[in-house]
């Protein structure tokens, strides 16, 4: 699927999206990703509206898109815990963010169908929630100091 294999160029810029978090560069990140994946990302939820079994098709997306991922980045069958990090941190901060703000075009769907292939797929226990949480969950400057 090629808007797979574009997402999957996402987590080549983890540096650059989880580098000095804060409300400010969240909020940036999070548009820039937006313009550059959003594309992409629609695309995948556009497919479970286009047949009959959108929970099988989602399926479909959220296992080859965890499977291209892990191709992407293991080494010698594994992949290592600081690399697993970011790429939890990737998924967390802004695919499922992104995807929970279209649960009106099925976002939510894929995004539960994706954190249990992306568990497995990686070992991991991640979960998701929205941008508006992650977003007020920053810390304000306190007198600019801070």
């Amino acid at each position: 699927m090629e808007n797979t294999e574009i997402l999957t160029g996402l987590f080549d810029k983890k540096d650059i999206y989880l580098r000095k978090l804060n409300k400010a560069v969240y909020e940036a990140n999070m548009k820039s990703f937006e313009e550059e994946y959003g594309p992409a990302m629609d695309a995948l939820m556009a497919v479970g509206a286009e047949g009959q079994d959108a929970a099988g098709a989602y399926e479909s997306v959220a296992v080859d898109f965890s499977r291209k991922v892990y191709e992407k980045f293991e080494k010698k069958g594994k992949i290592g815990s600081i690399l697993l990090m970011d790429l939890n941190f990737m998924m967390v901060y802004y695919v499922f963010p992104y995807l929970l703000k279209n649960k009106d075009r099925g976002g939510e769907e894929l995004a539960s169908v994706l954190k249990g292939r992306w568990n497995e797929t990686f070992g991991s226990n991640i979960s998701y929630t929205t941008y508006e949480e992650i977003y007020n969950g920053f810390k304000k400057k306190l007198f600019g100091f801070f």
